[in-house]
């Protein structure tokens, strides 16, 4: 048996190179599997997997709170740092417009999702539902560091967490699934919407290899210096303004996470940011993956379907977000394109929106990194506030 913070997290770091070992292989059974089952459900679901086999003994240790509190701060920091906010007025209104009206589909359709389902089941539903369906916000705003974020501020259950984890990962494949299906048909689809697709709207003189990072020790300890130098800084202050600012709903992390996410932004301005493509983004995600990792550890696997009807709510949910996205696409004329880039950057992250960019055309790769890295910035402002209304529903209701 395994057991010890350390020794738990090296068995993490193990599995987690097995996992992504794997999702590699050319064997069509592996290559089915990972097409059913995403490498990141495997993250979330081994350890728990491991701890109910007794292979994994937690007992009193909490390594995922460890892991929040030491590396959260750095990721969302060098996601934010990559924002290349000079390049958000070469990309055009329409597709930061699309953008930020499928952020605010998901920000009101959390509570207005949550209100039906406490409507038609209500049994089903009680005034703390809000803590687990506030991460599936961070993650459709921004990315996995955002609903990190959101699970950090508002702590729900384990259990919540992985039903909530569930509904992500589905319906998130499932959108995509479909903004994919429809490309083929984009044609009928801008004439509907009166829209035009123009390469030379749409051209962005912005490119970055995000696969391969030429590593050096000076750039390695210059990404974890800065990171944690961050992590440091907006965690102390995070508890000053704590005190500072005696209000319930703000407490330490939220304003940790502010204060990272607001300096990635700020930093992103300055020759610092070469950090980030010098490695910064594919450290800050092998960390996030370690966190996500630990809070495996924490799932229970036998209470994960215990309530099928969360998946009801992410259906409205996910609704409302492409309703919002198509009408306000309508009403400017935008073509399909812009609509699918917009909402994957909302739903999925740089992967996924790059996949559905670069399948309509290669030029747009570009504006889906571009509108990913904002969802970063927003993602858990946008959550949080998302959160807060479904807190007010699921205590009214």
């Amino acid at each position: 048996m395994i057991q010890g913070e350390l020794y738990i997290f090296i068995s993490l770091i193990i599995m987690l190179a097995g996992i992504f070992y794997l999702s590699k292989l050319k064997s069509k059974i592996v290559k089915l599997v990972f097409s059913v089952i995403p490498p990141l459900l495997f993250c979330y679901f081994l350890p728990s997997l491991l701890v109910e086999q007794g292979i994994i003994v937690i007992g009193n240790t909490d390594l995922n709170g460890t892991l929040a509190k030491t590396l959260l701060p750095f990721c969302i920091f060098y996601f934010t740092l990559g924002l290349p906010l000079a390049k958000l007025k070469a990309i055009g209104r329409k597709p930061i417009i699309l953008f930020l009206v499928g952020a605010l589909g998901v920000i009101i359709g959390g509570p207005i999702s949550l209100m039906i389902s406490h409507y038609f089941f209500p049994t089903e539903f009680n005034a703390e539902s809000f803590r687990g369906l506030s991460t599936i916000a961070g993650s459709w705003i921004g990315g996995t560091a955002n609903q990190m974020a959101l699970n950090a501020i508002f702590l729900p259950n384990a259990d919540e967490l992985a039903k909530a984890v569930t509904v992500d990962v589905f319906f998130g494949e499932t959108w995509l699934a479909i903004l994919l299906f429809l490309i083929p048909f984009q044609l009928k689809i801008n004439q509907y919407l009166k829209a035009s697709y123009n390469h030379q709207d749409i051209s962005v003189d912005w490119e970055e290899d995000l696969t391969v990072k030429k590593f050096t020790f000076n750039n390695l300890i210059y990404i974890l210096g800065l990171g944690f130098l961050i992590t440091l800084l907006s965690t102390y202050s995070g508890s000053y303004l704590t005190e500072l600012i005696a209000i319930t709903f703000l407490n330490q992390s939220f304003w940790t996470f502010f204060i990272c996410t607001f300096m990635g932004i700020g930093l992103g301005l300055s020759p610092l940011k070469r950090l980030y493509t010098a490695g910064g983004d594919v450290i800050a995600t092998l960390f996030l993956y370690f966190i996500i990792a630990s809070i495996g550890l924490k799932i229970s696997l036998s209470h994960l379907f215990s309530t099928p009807l969360l998946l009801f709510t992410g259906f409205i949910w996910i609704s409302i977000h492409g309703l919002v996205i198509f009408v306000v696409g309508k009403w400017i004329k935008a073509p399909y394109h812009y609509m699918a880039i917009a909402s994957q950057a909302n739903v999925g992250g740089i992967a996924s929106t790059s996949v559905i960019a670069t399948a309509i055309s290669p030029i747009l790769a570009p504006l889906g990194v571009i509108l990913a890295l904002l969802g970063y910035a927003i993602g858990t402002y946008g959550g949080y506030l998302s959160a807060i209304l479904m807190q007010w529903v699921s205590q009214t209701y």
